[in-house]
């Protein structure tokens, strides 16, 4: 390397933002730059290149920024004090420019790694990079023009997914990393199906609604339900092609359906591709005939067809992964439907789905006086009340006394007949029965279950359209010696109610928790939000501990504090294998809603960890309400998350199922370590 300019120091000092660095710091840049000549037409960097080992410092001379489709026509010149190609090394883009000295120039180049490296340093450094970024290359512009669309044709009432398709090609959605490629994105169309009405292929309007209509306030009387797997939702087909959704509360709900529906648009425009010719739709509506006069041979007929069209092997598997028993009809409904999707918006009040929220807030209080004899409004000063986030079975698994009642018949069960979890190797036994107790139980309906209620536990089933389940746990009626074998058994159960509420969805977190902070304030003694996120290091199934969250929308950034000290010891003793990592987490508009610019951009500017959907509106109403001392200012809060994503691994993200093998330790990990702090 050669030795850097003596002006280079000088340089530094005159260049935001580089004027951030402390001295230490820009003479240790000036000592990692490799100074580089280059005559009048020379390239310094090409369009294409995809490595980003470093950037450029224009010491001397100029450099002009060419579009290569337009070689004679320059788009920029970046002057002798200024610097360029540091996109590249921040956000892994390819250069889409050509960058060539327009005379004999003299630059420095500075290496990726001791530039990421400053920027994992030096703060400062990197909130100024940040806004330059932000408010002068206006990065995000994507994001900014897709939601402003959205928020167009909410306002007017009516959105044809094809006019919005332009945009949502443009924000090219980290977990849509086919959308340009021919080639058909199975990961991401399974990810979207499985999110979406179950008759997405076959229904044209959409109407979307925070409310039911008057006239059918009890829908299950007039339509026919229809299901959405992966993401709890009330909808029924009014019509053949019509159907009506109930939406959460909040945008989240909303964006969240319209940007799975243009993802799913797009994967089926190159479906469509492959059965452009009347033979291969001939063929599709004959294969639907002969398998609806002979339903025993489905799966042979159809075989036997899909060989036959314009699908490689591959893609006859990736098709019958996302539609395993029915891939002709959906064939044959994508090439009439052809992607025609429309919208109507139907928003009542201003205070739109409150009413539902406050019917599941009168539920959850008439299950707590059911279980511990007092409206929650009168509950002694000395009975606490614990709130957590969770899901619908870990909680519940690690109370309830049956996983170790029949745990080794389960074991021996799964053995016996070769359960695929079994296969894979499992730190703690516990782990796989929680795994396989739902096959097992459905094996055996005869067996004798323990009575919840005896054991202190409370189901809510219905969720007044919130599509959040609720379970109550009287602690001082828990079976001490049935608890999971990793949970300290205490000397007594002692007295409190655990309030375990399934995931909330994006925005309509800070209603719900702010119905249960307004229901149990003055005797909350602990609030816990067990969830998954996607990670920006690390590995699925580690383990993430947010130290602040930021909220997307707004870049308002939230610190955390009162985190237990020894939790990342102790859960990384819960889940051996796993990292541990502990820094800021990004609250999303959706999943969606992020390239990868973005996250790029979070991990290297804010030192975001991960990302997920609802910490920021839990957190927000949590510091409201201790503030205007609904709830004890000292109330313990905290935030737990496991990996289940990789959102800038491309073959590695949410379309890509999360094995129980690697999910499920590091859930009942968290839910071991917020048990503990409970019960001791």
């Amino acid at each position: 390397m050669n030795s850097p300019h003596g002006d280079l120091e000088l340089l530094f000092e005159r260049t935001i933002p580089f004027r951030f660095l402390p001295l230490a710091e820009r003479q240790k840049l000036a000592g990692n730059m490799d100074r580089r000549v280059y005559v009048q037409g020379e390239t310094v960097l090409a369009h294409g290149i995809s490595l980003y080992p470093e950037f450029f410092f224009v010491q001397s001379g100029s450099v002009g920024v060419y579009d290569p489709r337009l070689p004679d026509l320059r788009n920029n010149l970046i002057p002798a004090g200024s610097y360029f190609g540091e996109r590249g090394v921040l956000f892994k883009e390819a250069y889409r420019f050509d960058f060539i000295a327009e005379e004999e120039t003299i630059c420095y180049a500075v290496p990726a790694q001791v530039f990421l490296g400053i920027l994992r340093s030096s703060r400062a450094f990197a909130q100024a990079l940040g806004s330059i970024l932000l408010d002068k290359q206006g990065i995000f512009a994507e994001f900014s023009s897709f939601s402003a669309e959205i928020m167009r044709a909410v306002n007017r009432g009516f959105l044809d997914i094809r006019g919005l398709l332009r945009h949502y090609r443009e924000l090219e959605p980290a977990l849509h990393p086919l959308l340009r490629s021919h080639e058909i994105d199975f990961g991401a169309l399974l990810y979207a199906v499985r999110r979406l009405p179950e008759n997405v292929t076959r229904n044209h309007t959409y109407l979307l609604t925070d409310d039911l209509p008057t006239e059918f306030s009890e829908p299950e009387l007039f339509f026919t339900a229809i299901e959405s797997k992966a993401r709890r939702r009330d909808i029924w087909e009014m019509l053949p092609g019509k159907s009506m959704v109930l939406l959460r509360s909040g945008m989240s709900d909303m964006v969240d359906i319209i940007t799975l529906l243009c993802l799913y648009a797009v994967e089926a425009v190159k479906i469509r591709s492959r059965l452009h010719d009347p033979f291969s739709i001939r063929l599709v509506e004959e294969g639907k005939r002969r398998q609806h006069q002979n339903p025993e041979k489905t799966a042979e007929i159809e075989n036997s067809l899909l060989e036959q069209l314009d699908f490689s092997p591959p893609e006859i598997e990736g098709l019958k992964s996302v539609w395993p028993r029915a891939v002709l009809p959906r064939l044959s409904e994508i090439v009439r439907h052809r992607e025609s999707i429309n919208i109507d918006f139907r928003r009542h009040v201003p205070t739109f789905h409150r009413h539902r929220s406050q019917a599941w807030t009168h539920q959850v209080a008439d299950a707590a006086k059911k279980l511990l004899g007092f409206e929650p409004a009168d509950l002694p000063e000395d009975v606490p009340v614990y709130i957590i986030s969770s899901n619908d079975h870990s909680v519940a698994n690690c109370l309830n006394p049956d996983p170790r009642r029949y745990g080794d018949q389960i074991l021996q069960w799964g053995k016996e007949i070769r359960h695929p979890y079994t296969e894979n190797p499992w730190e703690n036994t516990e782990d796989l029965i929680y795994a396989m107790g739902p096959d097992f139980w459905r094996a055996h309906p005869g067996l004798e279950r323990c009575n919840e209620l005896e054991c202190g536990l409370l189901r809510l089933h219905d969720t007044a359209s919130t599509g959040i389940q609720v379970q109550l746990v009287n602690i001082a009626a828990l079976k001490l010696d049935a608890l999971d074998r990793s949970i300290p058994r205490p000397g007594s159960p002692g007295t409190g109610l655990i309030i375990n509420i399934d995931y909330a969805f994006g925005e309509q977190a800070e209603d719900i928790i702010r119905n249960l902070i307004l229901l149990f304030g003055r005797n909350l003694a602990g609030i816990n939000v067990l969830g998954k996120a996607g990670a920006l290091v690390g590995r699925r199934g580690d383990i993430l501990i947010p130290d602040a969250f930021i909220e997307q929308a707004s870049d308002r950034f939230y610190p955390l504090s009162g985190a237990q000290p020894g939790t990342a010891e102790r859960l990384a003793r819960l889940v051996p294998g796993r990292d541990v990592h502990s820094g800021p987490i990004l609250t999303v508009a959706g999943t969606l809603m992020q390239n990868r610019r973005m996250l790029y951009f979070y991990r290297h500017i804010w030192g975001c960890i991960g990302l997920e959907m609802e910490g920021t509106f839990y957190y927000r109403q949590l510091l409201e309400a201790g503030e205007l001392g609904v709830i004890p200012r000292e109330v313990p809060i905290r935030f737990l998350y496991y990996v289940s994503d990789l959102p800038l691994a491309h073959r590695d993200s949410l379309s890509v199922r999360l094995h129980p093998s690697m999910g499920i330790p590091p859930l009942y990990g968290i839910t071991r370590e917020i048990l503990t702090s409970i019960l001791s």
